[in-house]
């Protein structure tokens, strides 16, 4: 049994279907940590879903984003380039109308981000980008072994270029977003026993209201074999790490030692205690990395909610 946040998405990995499957690990940002542009000169911005070719007037789309076309070609460069990753990984292709709608919506993904990365005036530097495909071809031993690299993925130069130009945008503005994000935060220490039923939650709190011990009553009766053990205790935790916003949210409404009322989920009916709080916590190095997660997804979900999306495909 799960309570806890899992399956998160790797940062800003899911939004180009390449990076997840064709090994671009060695992309750098170009040797810049900072999220607001080097504006020192010689800067360049990257135009909206840059194409390697100059395309027709009359060149098919596949969606629009804010009005910004996403043109037939590069999807199916990027479709073709997820199918031959996945044949080198062994994997199977019979899902192909699904991984087809995964890549177009990376690519939708991908031009919100770039999008975001033009309103809040950030940019790449030829310089940068200068430096990370240099890094790029030395990670791959050498010009002859990148070239290789190139045709075994489907890459144009120009189009890996693009592509590098991206990831560093993207990356600048995951830094923008993640600005915030210190390492402490308000965190609780709660507690719960999840049963199957509501009067079974029900005569167990009473028991608890009367006197019981929490703990005993936790470890006899809750289905979560993961906490019941140790008394229902789920740790200190931030918001956004539990699967359940519900039971995460009757935790924070809580004061310390308070019995909350019964909370239902998917997995049955919960009886949830806080223990202790702490608005200035410090974040475990795991804690950290899932609260970073759930911004960027937060964000993403927040992105993709107030945009206008067309498609022209199923």
């Amino acid at each position: 049994m799960y309570i806890y946040l899992k399956n998160f998405y790797l940062i800003f990995a899911s939004i180009i279907a390449c990076c997840l499957l064709s090994s671009c690990q060695f992309i750098t940002n170009g040797g810049s940590d900072d999220p607001v542009a080097d504006n020192s000169g010689e800067e360049q911005r990257l135009e909206s879903q840059v194409t390697n070719t100059v395309l027709a007037d009359d060149e098919p789309i596949v969606a629009t984003v804010n009005t910004v076309p996403i043109f037939e070609n590069r999807y199916e460069r990027e479709v073709l380039r997820y199918e031959t990753a996945l044949q080198k990984s062994e994997l199977s292709t019979e899902k192909i109308d699904t991984y087809s709608i995964d890549v177009l919506e990376q690519l939708i993904m991908s031009e919100l981000i770039i999008q975001t990365a033009h309103e809040q005036g950030l940019t790449v530097t030829n310089r940068q980008l200068d430096e990370a495909y240099a890094d790029s071809i030395s990670a791959r031993g050498g010009q002859a072994g990148f070239d290789k690299w190139l045709d075994d993925n489907i890459y144009t130069e120009v189009e890996f270029q693009t592509y590098l130009e991206e990831q560093l945008l993207a990356t600048k503005v995951r830094e923008l977003v993640l600005n915030d994000v210190g390492t402490h935060a308000e965190q609780v220490n709660a507690r719960h026993i999840v049963v199957a039923t509501r009067e079974q939650a029900e005569d167990l709190r009473s028991k608890i209201i009367s006197g019981a011990d929490f703990a005993t009553i936790a470890s006899l009766h809750s289905l979560d074999r993961s906490t019941s053990m140790n008394g229902g205790d789920l740790g200190w935790f931030p918001r956004g790490l539990l699967t359940m916003l519900a039971l995460e949210a009757e935790a924070f409404s809580l004061d310390p030692g308070q019995l909350g009322d019964i909370v239902e989920t998917e997995i049955g009916f919960h009886i949830i205690q806080t223990i202790d709080r702490n608005l200035e916590r410090e974040l475990t190095p795991n804690t950290a990395i899932v609260v970073r997660r759930t911004t960027l997804d937060r964000w993403l979900a927040d992105l993709r909610s107030q945009a206008v999306i067309e498609k022209f495909i199923q």
